[in-house]
């Protein structure tokens, strides 16, 4: 793999970052309210079918390789860890947004 070096690989950065955050700033409005509206069931079934089409497609991806087992462990732990993150942010969330009504009450 070549490797870009100077100006040519920060432009390239540059590029790549506006172009993701002007993507997160266009879903974020458009997504984010959609969200908000669906039942907690419907949220949780759409979270475990996308991390059950991204197990998929990394077991598709590794099909024919020689570490295929140790490739599909390591996509089942970054789901894993991903789902737990998930959960931490929400438990997370919840307990400051408990806290900070409580604190600013008294």
């Amino acid at each position: 793999m070549q490797r870009l070096q100077g100006w040519g690989f920060l432009i390239l950065c540059l590029i790549a970052g506006s172009l993701g955050g002007l993507g997160y700033l266009w879903a974020r409005d458009r997504v984010l309210p959609t969200w908000e509206r669906l039942p907690k069931i419907k949220r949780l079934l759409l979270i475990l079918l996308m991390a059950a089409i991204v197990l998929g497609g990394r077991f598709i991806a590794n099909r024919h390789k020689p570490d295929k087992e140790f490739a599909d462990v390591w996509a089942c732990i970054g789901v894993l860890v991903a789902l737990a993150l998930l959960g931490a942010y929400r438990i997370w969330s919840r307990l400051l947004d408990s806290l900070h009504e409580h604190i600013s009450k008294h």
